[in-house]
């Protein structure tokens, strides 16, 4: 199992044939995932059989929150976990066996669809997130931060300090960056004091907006986010992010609509009442999420976001249009109960 695990780890980043290389992870996980295994064999499937990429099924998110989803046998380094309350028994786990791989894999989406990760003053705006201490998200911006991660460099609601020390790290030349959670992005800048800003201030400001409104108010749409951000702070470049607890990747949406992703992650839209149905491109279905950077997890994800793909041939931009309530799919509810 190591050498093969070593030859496909080898070969994940590398931008080589993505259909031959999910098909390889495919067969890996399905032998020596426990629990993809048994929900393979729930569903029926014949691994001989499964010879693309549209017949792979794939495994429901929730899986996450009630089984150990590993591949192989491993000491974790880092268990991440979703969001929810310190003490809530029904978080999904992450359990990542080196967390120098996912510090790789995340600089390496961010730097090839953004920009590169050094250069910039990071900080981060992440109430919710910093409390718990097993957020990935958090791990992803420190890591982003280098040799200046600090907890002062992470804020809560403290956001006239937070501005302070942007509106200095720009007097000094200085490229910054705000990683924050949507409600307190929208907070800090439309609030009493905001983010002054001038033009040429503002263009030295990048504002990367995730996670949602978590019940602080209306869940607007994105391109009213990235409207209400652009009015507070003309000029600065406005970001989302897309990721989750039980991916190691990210995609990033540059305009306030569509979320592009690296050359390893593989974006499907799939029917809600049938997840093993692709539906036509600009429809609106289940995301469903290949991630070859979960080599030790699952790389095979059907999320609980609904969202459509790009309506241009070749695209593997997509949007992300709300939550999928109806999220039982055959065989999870089996899965639980092991």
């Amino acid at each position: 199992m190591e050498s093969t695990r070593e030859n496909l780890m080898s070969r994940i980043l590398g931008g080589g044939d993505f259909n031959s290389l999910a098909l390889e992870v495919f067969r890996f996980q399905a032998q020596y995932n426990a629990t993809y295994s048994r929900y393979l064999k729930l569903l029926g499937v014949e691994l001989e059989s499964v010879k693309a990429l549209e017949q792979i099924p794939f495994l429901p998110v929730e899986a996450f929150k009630s089984n150990k989803v590993v591949t192989g046998e491993f000491n974790p380094e880092a268990v991440f976990k979703s969001s929810g309350t310190t003490d809530s028994t029904n978080r999904s786990e992450h359990r990542v066996r080196a967390v120098s791989w996912y510090h790789k894999v995340s600089m390496k989406v961010f730097s090839e669809i953004v920009r590169p990760v050094g250069g910039v003053e990071w900080f981060g705006l992440l109430p919710g997130y910093l409390e718990r201490g097993d957020s990935s998200l958090v791990e992803m911006v420190r890591n982003f931060m280098g040799d200046k991660a600090c907890d002062k460099r992470f804020f809560l609601h403290e956001y006239s300090e937070l501005s302070s020390l942007v509106k200095s790290e720009i007097a000094e030349g200085s490229d910054v960056c705000i990683v924050g959670v949507t409600h307190a992005i929208l907070d800090m800048i439309e609030g009493r004091e905001g983010l002054e800003l001038s033009d040429a201030e503002a263009e030295k400001l990048t504002i990367i907006e995730t996670g949602g409104m978590k019940g602080y108010g209306r869940e607007p749409i994105r391109s009213e986010v990235h409207d209400r951000i652009n009015k507070a702070v003309p000029g600065a470049k406005i970001l989302s992010e897309y990721g989750m607890t039980e991916l190691l990747s990210q995609a990033y949406s540059i305009d306030g609509r569509f979320f592009e992703s690296p050359s390893w992650m593989r974006v499907m839209i799939k029917d809600t009442s049938d997840p093993m149905t692709e539906v036509e491109r600009g429809k609106t279905g289940r995301v469903q999420i290949i991630d070859l950077a979960n080599l030790d997890s699952c790389a095979f994800i059907s999320t609980s976001d609904l969202g459509r793909m790009e309506a241009v041939e070749g695209s593997n931009r997509f949007e992300i249009l709300g939550r999928f309530d109806h999220s039982e799919v055959r065989g999870c509810n089996l899965l639980s109960v092991n």
